[in-house]
């Protein structure tokens, strides 16, 4: 059956409101919380960050009756960047306090306007949050698995942020190359490799490893991978081979040194308009806290807020006629 039902009351009606189905559908924080857990509020247009460019240089040789040889100086860059705003604008209903709110009962409701009024600000301004906090996990996504993040927006021109991940860090499996195709190597194997580019280019020894679900499931049917299962003790685990999924990430447990997780989030892709997952199926994530992930959040360009340093800057005000 299709449609909306829509009941009418009548002042000689009874009805008795059983349940509030409350949004199920809630940003997840894990890749921004994990691993890009400092925060930095500027009170600056632009923000910027000095990268130390190590090499592993080693010193020259020379006989001791000849000059010291000149070497070049470490070098250094500094990236800078200026943050795209965000103003998600509400016009709330100007007749919501004098109607029944979520989860009042259905004939007469028990909140004066006023406390509908506050009831309708919280309302709107979580959702707002919530707003903000899923396009932060979006970009964190980007940043792990491209390398790159690209903002775009109205009368900000786009913009990709280049962190300049060196290429051999991106690594695109196909045909029989896939996990658990016929002769492929076994994600084990893929696994160590990775892991060694890793500490090759960046010094840093990947800690954490974000499955997708197709990835999780040949990883564990990985001969390789069940035999360095560790049996549990007093409730001790290394890998836990059991199911269970939810909004964000799942611990899974550990493998040798790495922590093992699998993720699924989503958001509205605001060209199709339809779901689009937020790491797609397939991919996988190796990375680590040396990471040193940082959300950078430039000044408030609005003289209510003095200019300052502020991640969130709510903004009230009102028209007058009609009031609004």
């Amino acid at each position: 059956m299709s449609g909306t039902y829509t009941p009418v009351f009548s002042v000689y009606d009874t009805a008795t409101l059983v349940q509030v189905l409350r949004n199920l559908l809630l940003p997840s924080t894990f890749l921004s919380t994990r691993f890009f857990p400092n925060v930095v509020e500027a009170d600056t247009e632009s923000v910027a960050i000095d990268v130390d460019v190590g090499k592993r240089r080693m010193a020259p040789f020379c006989s001791p009756l000849v000059e010291g040889k000149v070497v070049e100086s470490r070098q250094w860059q500094t990236n800078l960047i200026k943050p795209a705003y965000i103003k998600d604008k509400r016009a709330p209903d100007l007749m919501r306090p004098v109607r029944r709110q979520l989860g009042e009962k259905l004939l007469g409701g028990q909140l004066s306007p006023r406390e509908r009024m506050d009831a309708n600000l919280a309302w709107e301004m979580t959702d707002q949050v919530q707003m903000i906090e899923r396009r932060m996990e979006w970009m964190c996504a980007q940043a792990l698995l491209n390398g790159t993040v690209t903002i775009a927006g109205e009368g900000y021109p786009s913009t990709v942020v280049n962190f300049n991940r060196n290429a051999a860090l991106t690594v695109d499996l196909t045909g029989t190359a896939q996990w658990a195709q016929s002769g492929a190597p076994s994600p084990a194997q893929y696994i160590e490799e990775w892991a060694t580019t890793v500490l090759e280019y960046s010094g840093a020894a990947p800690t954490d490893i974000v499955f997708t679900n197709t990835p999780w499931k040949a990883f564990l049917a990985d001969p390789q991978v069940r035999e360095a299962v560790y049996f549990p003790r007093a409730g001790e685990s290394r890998v836990e081979l059991g199911g269970g999924v939810t909004t964000g990430a799942v611990y899974k447990g550990k493998w040798g040194s790495y922590d093992l997780w699998v993720y699924n989030d989503w958001y509205i892709d605001p060209i199709t308009d339809a779901n689009a997952a937020m790491i797609p199926d397939g991919n996988i994530i190796m990375t680590s806290a040396e990471l040193q992930g940082t959300r950078a959040y430039g000044a408030i360009l609005d003289p209510a807020f003095a200019y300052g340093a502020m991640a969130y800057a709510p903004k009230m005000w009102r028209n007058e006629d009609p009031a609004q």
